[in-house]
């Protein structure tokens, strides 16, 4: 699959995951701990599609792009068991 980032909007996001297919399957938000631990309030975050049919909570140490401690909050659009992600 494919995620698009508007650097304007890190580290928190909205990042749009689609996958192979062209198919918008999550909208997902990067939260640094610092942002957690300040108690710092995320309102009216934008989200690629109305529907949400699940949510995932992810830890991750960080990488590229947001090298903090962070989570990954996904909202799911499509079912995340059939959306397309691996490669061709």
């Amino acid at each position: 699959g494919t995620l698009y980032v508007k650097p304007a909007t890190l580290p928190v996001g909205p990042f749009l995951a689609y996958d192979r297919n062209g198919t918008l399957v999550s909208s997902i938000y990067m939260v640094p701990l610092a942002d957690l631990d300040a108690h710092k309030n995320f309102q009216s975050l934008p989200v690629g599609a109305t529907t949400v049919t699940a949510t995932d909570f992810q830890y991750n140490a960080g990488h590229p792009g947001v090298e903090a401690p962070h989570y990954h909050i996904v909202l799911w659009h499509v079912d995340r068991d059939a959306a397309k992600l691996a490669a061709k």
